[in-house]
């Protein structure tokens, strides 16, 4: 899937809804810690962010607006698909988001047809690539690290699951995803 809320969602938000982005980036990057790790919730992350002051939109135009910004790459689909269908593997989603929207592309997106687990950041308390997301997903799996095949497509989250003990494939280019995994023997 696309990034929830990355920095291109938040620069088209200020254009459509005509803010500061400079202004309301430095405020994010403030409380994005906590957005994402659960300790805060999305109500209380657009008051410190966005709606610190009056503005001419209204909460619910910002969130479905936020809500938009998630898309799918058919192409992962179709993997998932295929791999669900040789029962081979347990499937899980490992992502720091918050919870609201994670809890949002979860049902929008089926995505309980794919995935077994769901191991996010706000779920967790904990955001990759620190260590102790790796590991809290190990223990929650019972399984070591050599059994788990981490796919990511920023290199410092490769990084903190490798030092976990996981086997890893940086990702930058979900395109690539079928071709990479037939390379591995994982997927036919």
């Amino acid at each position: 899937m696309t990034n929830g809320w990355d920095h291109i969602s938040r620069e088209k938000a200020a254009a459509l809804f005509n803010y500061n982005y400079q202004e309301s980036d430095e405020r994010h990057k403030q409380v994005i810690e906590k957005f994402e790790t659960g300790k805060i919730s999305r109500e209380d992350y657009l008051n410190e962010v966005v709606f610190y002051k009056k503005r001419d939109f209204s909460r619910a135009e910002f969130i479905e607006f936020m809500e938009s910004q998630s898309q799918i790459h058919q192409s992962s689909i179709n993997v998932l698909k295929k791999l669900c269908s040789q029962s081979n593997y347990h499937i899980s989603a490992l992502n720091n988001e918050s919870l609201e929207l994670n809890l949002f592309r979860i049902e929008k997106f089926g995505l309980k047809r794919y995935f077994s687990n769901f191991f996010s950041s706000s779920f967790l308390g904990v955001k990759k690539p620190e260590s102790p997301i790796f590991q809290k997903v190990l223990l929650i799996t019972q399984t070591i690290g050599e059994q788990c095949l981490m796919i990511d497509d920023r290199e410092e989250n490769v990084e903190g699951a490798t030092k976990c003990g996981f086997q890893t494939l940086h990702l930058p280019q979900v395109d690539d995803l079928e071709k990479l995994l037939k390379e591995m023997g994982i997927s036919q």
